[in-house]
């Protein structure tokens, strides 16, 4: 199934929001990491941006097999960026929290 632009600057803004949304609710509860956090909120925000402007920036004709490429690339590196960052966040959330500790 093809994606639309629409569908994709769907995806890439719930992937990405749900890591802003984590990393401000963690640092309501835990302002103590800040630094770490508010790096990784700003990761997340940029990497956003990015990724949205990176929608329409191609010269593809609409249902191209070139513009369904670049569709899927931009999903691909979304994916990958946002677990990144969840981990690092899970990393953050671990440290503060003895319990979720690996014995």
């Amino acid at each position: 199934m093809e994606m639309t632009r629409d569908a994709l600057r769907n995806v890439v803004q719930e992937l990405l929001n749900d890591v802003i949304e984590q990393g401000f609710h963690h640092l309501v509860n835990h302002p103590q990491q800040g630094d770490e956090l508010n790096k990784i909120i700003k990761d997340a925000t940029d990497e956003l941006n990015y990724q949205l402007l990176k929608v329409d920036s191609h010269n593809h004709h609409v249902n191209s097999p070139g513009l369904a490429r670049h569709y899927d690339e931009i999903s691909r590196d979304t994916q990958k960026k946002s677990l990144d960052l969840l981990s690092r966040l899970q990393k953050v959330q671990i440290t503060d929290n003895p319990r979720l500790k690996r014995v």
